[in-house]
């Protein structure tokens, strides 16, 4: 039984041309069951210790299955790895190790997901490849750790991956990366990205293209270290028009690059709030970057909206450049942004409208306590001249303004998250007897209201599209308290 068993499984993939390739009948795959039949293609020196040798390719219908006895796998340098099935992994404490052997130090080995549906890679460290190129394939990436990568970590062309909880280091390019006449919207939350862009080329951390129209990128909750002169923090670009983009840009690090933020070309709204771009001053000539954020877009629909970020140490502030359409604050909407400390040359630079458009940048702190003081270091029309836009900036934000601060006496749990749908939110509720949970998405609207039940609340989100959404437990007309979850 045993022996007829192993013929049915191995039976179902067969060797030729230098590949593994597997038959596609809708059969699970480990990395063991290839060992006793690629001649020689796979070997396994020890327990749960493996080598790859040759291409593999799963097929559609069939799954590569990590499962927690797979502790390494070692593959040749230049061998590719195509998922047209998909990966799944199994539950595991430690971290699944695939490295490149790394022999000729020049090529290393490759991922590809082609249309590959459903795929997942959960605590697995890749080590020493040349690139993960996913390809129509939306895969759900958390977890993971990425290092010593020849190229781009992550490149995806129209498709929404979701990568969250992961750590992309010592890479010579960028981490994530798409092309500029491809569409694909992301969610990149919680992750940290440091000594990326070692080959100190032109290119951000994190550099993506034009959304998928409908879909917002999302970058929360990160950290973003740079540590190479030309190495930037987030870029977001449309320059051939290919459909229009969304992208919120919340709660990250982005801190020593060459610069924090830059959104170029045309169709693109971002929401960029609560963010801290710092010191990112490695740019040696700051005719060539060094801003904090930088907006350049190719006309007025290259529109973005700043809230409560802290903008300091950077060469430049904030600099918009050609046409845009920037909202820092209006008079019913406070900016509430903080930039001090920019500059170059001996000079202050917080805001420079370089560009043809105006803007309101409302109830913002500039470095100092006085409207005299703030124009003295925002750069528009009476300093450049006529054909440049003016910056609305009255009133200010004093030092000495406070925000509201976080309520410690709340105990307010969320779970999961992310979520598919279903999550549970758990409130010390006992001193808030007529509380009530209010769901919004991002642009503020408001999609729900129920009281709060006991200790633990349950709501859907399955109705709602991916992305992020806020949670706030508000008593007597007052939020105090606020969440917020990934609905992936």
């Amino acid at each position: 039984m045993k022996k007829a068993l192993f013929f049915i499984v191995f039976a179902c993939f067969s060797v030729c041309y230098a590949q593994i390739v597997t038959s596609g009948t809708g059969m699970r795959f480990t990395f063991n069951d290839f060992v006793n039949d690629t001649t020689g293609a796979v070997t396994s020196p020890e327990a749960g210790v493996f080598s790859l040798t040759q291409n593999l390719t799963i097929s559609a219908n069939d799954t590569l299955w990590l499962d927690a006895a797979t502790q390494t796998v070692h593959i040749a340098d230049t061998v590719t790895i195509t998922i047209l099935g998909c990966v799944q992994c199994e539950e595991r404490d430690n971290l699944l190790e695939i490295n490149g052997m790394q022999s000729n130090n020049s090529t290393f080995f490759e991922w590809r997901f082609e249309e590959a549906a459903s795929s997942v890679l959960k605590k697995v460290k890749i080590v020493a490849s040349e690139s993960i190129t996913l390809i129509q394939s939306s895969v759900n990436i958390s977890f993971c750790e990425f290092s010593h990568f020849n190229s781009q970590v992550i490149k995806y062309l129209n498709c929404n991956p979701i990568i969250l909880h992961c750590d992309f280091h010592d890479n010579r390019q960028a981490a994530i990366n798409s092309a500029v006449n491809v569409t694909g919207s992301p969610i990149i939350c919680y992750n940290r990205f440091y000594h990326n862009v070692l080959d100190n080329t032109n290119q951000p951390q994190i550099n993506l293209g034009p959304g998928t129209a409908g879909r917002d990128i999302i970058i929360e909750g990160n950290t973003i270290e740079g540590c190479s002169p030309m190495s930037g923090g987030i870029a977001i670009a449309n320059l051939m028009n290919v459909g229009p983009t969304q992208a919120v840009i919340r709660d990250n690090i982005v801190e020593n690059n060459r610069y924090g933020y830059t959104q170029q070309g045309t169709d693109i709204f971002a929401l960029i709030e609560d963010n801290q771009f710092i010191n990112n001053n490695l740019e040696e000539n700051p005719m060539n970057g060094g801003s904090g954020i930088s907006i350049y877009g190719s006309d007025t629909t290259c529109a973005a909206k700043l809230r409560r970020n802290v903008i300091s140490g950077n060469l430049w502030g904030i600099t918009a450049i050609n046409y845009h359409s920037i909202d820092m604050g209006t008079a019913d909407d406070f900016g509430r942004n903080r930039l001090y400390d920019n500059g170059n040359g001996g000079q202050t630079y917080a805001l420079y409208n370089n560009a043809n458009s105006s803007m309101t940048a409302i109830g913002n702190y500039w470095g100092g306590n006085t409207e005299e003081f703030a124009e003295s270091v925002i750069y528009h029309r009476p300093d450049l001249g006529d054909s440049y836009g003016l910056v609305l900036y009255t009133p200010i934000l004093t030092e000495d303004t406070t925000e509201i601060a976080d309520n410690e006496e709340i105990t307010f749990a969320v779970y999961p998250n992310p979520t598919n749908g279903i999550v549970t939110m758990e409130l010390n509720s006992e001193n808030y007897p007529t509380a009530e949970i209010q769901i919004f998405d991002i642009y503020g609207r408001q999609l729900q209201v129920m009281p709060v039940t006991g200790e633990r609340t349950e709501t859907d989100l399955s109705q709602y599209s991916t992305g992020v959404y806020i949670l706030k437990i508000v008593d007597s007309g007052k939020v105090v308290a606020v969440k917020k979850v990934v609905r992936k």
